[in-house]
């Protein structure tokens, strides 16, 4: 029996490209599954239009949502056993490892060992192509020696590059604190709600948004007026940022939030 081909889709250039690969070249993919931890709306509607061209369903597996992760409390290893994670600390991935590595990881233990994941990869990404190698998972990308940049272009030539990358360069989670202040205007005009339940939570996070101690108010101080305030930073984000974080912690992260 044939091993399973699942395509991990993000609904961004590289997987989608992998998709386009299949059909043409009559590859395998028997079934598609995504992540939705923090959509942009216009991403969703791209969906429907990704089914009609694959013919089958694309599967939402459970896992964390934003709201989930910035609440989630830190586990028994954590130097700040209890507290809340609050904004992502960029510089660890940890919100990429809870809202989507772990999910999958789960998700495939529940499938046949012989189960191969499609993943978009491409040609002229080496490091994560030799970490693929490294498993039994492919990438159609890869076996055509497609680039990132052809990437693209074949979703374009499909009519199926999502209409994400009309806005962003590089598409992801709503309220990624790696977006620069140009995105983040975006942002705000994209998802308005989003951006209204970052202003409203700001203060409960342990760290600010920003790793060089900007918070999000600022950031939309920022935006709305075109300059920072006057003090350059709040005193949330400096204390945080020189370690003097234990009245903070207790402060924000003694919480009882749900």
């Amino acid at each position: 029996m044939m091993p399973k081909h699942i395509l991990a889709w993000s609904g961004g250039k590289d997987s989608t490209a992998c998709a386009i690969l299949a059909r043409i070249h009559n590859l395998p993919i028997d079934g598609i599954i995504t992540l939705r931890p923090d959509p942009f709306k216009i991403g969703l509607s791209f969906t429907d239009k990704f089914e009609d061209f694959m013919g089958m369903p694309v599967q939402v597996i459970d896992g964390p949502t934003f709201e989930d992760s910035f609440y989630l409390k830190k586990g028994e290893n954590a130097k700040y056993l209890g507290f809340i994670y609050g904004w992502p600390m960029t510089i660890y991935r940890t919100c990429s490892r809870i809202m989507k590595t772990d999910p999958i990881v789960a998700w495939q233990k529940q499938q046949s060992e012989d189960t191969v994941m499609v993943v978009g990869i491409a040609i002229d990404e080496p490091e994560r192509l030799q970490g693929l190698r490294s498993t039994k998972d492919v990438s159609y990308l890869e076996q055509f020696e497609v680039t990132e940049k052809e990437a693209r272009s074949l979703c374009e030539e499909h009519g199926l590059l999502n209409p994400l990358y009309e806005h962003f360069d590089r598409i992801g989670c709503v309220r990624c604190p790696k977006q620069g202040l140009d995105a983040l205007r975006k942002v705000r005009r994209l998802e308005p709600e989003k951006w209204q339940w970052c202003l409203d939570h700001d203060d409960e996070s342990p760290v600010t948004f920003k790793p060089s101690g900007r918070t999000f108010k600022e950031i939309d101080y920022r935006i709305r007026s075109g300059k920072w305030w006057a003090d350059g930073r709040t005193r949330e984000g400096r204390l945080l940022n020189t370690g003097q974080m234990s009245y903070l912690y207790h402060h924000y992260c003694t919480i009882d939030h749900h």
